[in-house]
């Protein structure tokens, strides 16, 4: 066999190896966030009315998206976890491990009893669902963005950006779903159609775990098993040894994840305070998420030309300025003016940080611990601010007479990214990659 031969079969085998490495991590992610984001509507428009029905619709919306916040509270702990296993045995079996508990647990909340049926133990079931979806998820997104940054031979920005186009997917999937079983009468809706998309959720998880089998394992992690530079207690050496990188990765994940205020918490707040159609909402969902899906690989590879730094630096200071008009702007329009409003702060605003911020972290910390640091990173902030966003947000609107606290709240996130991102350290790892 000639040199040039052998050089176009490596080729390939590469090629083929990346290609299956983004599908494995794409259909991951949507199996993850297909999950979540399902969750997360029903809290928004029934969920209150099927396991908190002894509240009034405020209260038990709250009470709903408080059980959502359960599901990031145990995330953490998913994160160090599964974090610390990706870290030591490899990437592969910990997505496939993940990918089993989130798709298992979200299937089971199709069967369960509602309150009707089975009384307190109704919501009890449920948080406790929501308990076993946030561990497994508290290191799925994390360790499929680490396989496809750490599988690109070049464009990180543009092929870590592909997980993050992939949450976009799964809601357009979900929010589709979902829309589609709510057209039926509603008497059927809430008696048995809204089972229907969380059993759905199974034959996702089979055609992921199927994808996720055949994925090699992460070449910089082979490295590093080779060589035995494996961090023992990774989470413990991240913060011993990259305290400053920890800190700018936790304040960079809160504008990215806006789209909790310019999705989920909208959804609720446009169909019961401003009384727009469901339908139209939902529809909004799947525009701006479909939108959004594009954006994120834009923005992922712009960040390979210009740098990830600028790219997350100007989407933090518009997502800022248009917190505080989006409300307005809702409040003002119709429902296909709130439709417009939803996508330009979604896939402009939001997205312009969430399709950089995978190829910004993993530049920012070095591969032995890089997975329990993007899990740790993400998790906790998860869990202390975003998770419960959509349940504050909520209340705010029933202490107060407007929206501006929410739209204050928003900006602040935005900053906060900006800042983060301003006064991140240069990249730790690999020579010469900047941030």
């Amino acid at each position: 066999m000639t040199t040039a031969t052998t050089a176009t079969d490596s080729s390939r085998k590469t090629r083929d190896g990346l290609a299956t490495t983004l599908a494995a991590s794409a259909i991951g992610t949507v199996v993850e966030w297909y999950d979540f984001i399902l969750y997360a509507t029903a809290a928004a428009l029934i969920f209150n009315k099927l396991f908190f029905p002894q509240f009034d619709p405020v209260a038990g919306t709250i009470a709903s998206f408080a059980a959502y916040a359960v599901g990031f509270l145990v995330r953490p702990i998913g994160g160090i976890l599964f974090g610390w296993l990706g870290d030591r045995i490899g990437r592969k079996p910990v997505l496939l491990a993940t990918l089993l508990l989130m798709g298992i647990a979200t299937s089971l909340i199709g069967l369960l009893p509602t309150h009707a049926q089975a009384g307190i133990w109704a919501p009890i079931f449920l948080v406790a669902l929501r308990v076993l979806q946030g561990l497994g998820a508290g290191a799925e997104y994390a360790g499929a963005i680490v396989m496809a940054a750490e599988a690109a031979p070049d464009k990180r920005g543009f092929y870590a950006s592909i997980p993050a186009a992939a949450v976009d997917i799964s809601t357009v999937v979900s929010a589709g779903v979902f829309a589609l079983f709510a057209l039926m009468p509603e008497d059927a809706f809430l008696a048995w159609g809204w089972r229907i998309p969380f059993l759905l959720s199974f034959g996702i998880l089979v055609l992921g775990a199927f994808i996720r089998k055949r994925v090699p394992e992460s070449p910089e992690f082979v490295a590093i098993k080779e060589s035995n530079r494996e961090a023992r207690m990774p989470v413990v050496e991240l913060l011993k040894n990259h305290p400053r990188a920890v800190l700018t990765a936790m304040g960079a994940n809160l504008g990215p994840n806006l789209s909790y205020i310019f999705q989920t918490f909208t959804l609720a707040y446009a169909t019961s305070k401003l009384g727009f159609p469901r339908e139209v909402i939902l529809a909004g969902v799947m525009i701006s998420s479909t939108v959004g899906a594009v954006t994120c690989m834009v923005f992922g590879s712009l960040s390979d030309r210009f740098g990830r730094r600028p790219i997350m630096i100007a989407g933090a200071a518009f997502t800022a300025v248009y917190a505080l008009v989006y409300f307005h702007i809702l409040g003002a329009g119709t429902p296909i003016v709130a439709v417009i409003a939803m996508t330009v702060g979604h896939a402009i605003g939001a997205r312009s940080m969430f399709g950089v911020q995978p190829a910004f972290y993993c530049d920012l910390f070095p591969a032995n611990v890089r997975y329990s640091a993007i899990a740790f990173a993400r998790e906790v902030t998860g869990a202390i601010a975003l998770g419960p966003l959509p349940l504050i947000a909520t209340a705010m609107l029933g202490w107060s007479s407007g929206v501006l606290p929410v739209a204050l709240l928003t900006a602040g996130f935005a900053l906060v990214t900006l800042i983060s991102v301003i006064l991140a350290p240069a990249f730790q790892g690999e020579a010469g990659r900047k941030v």
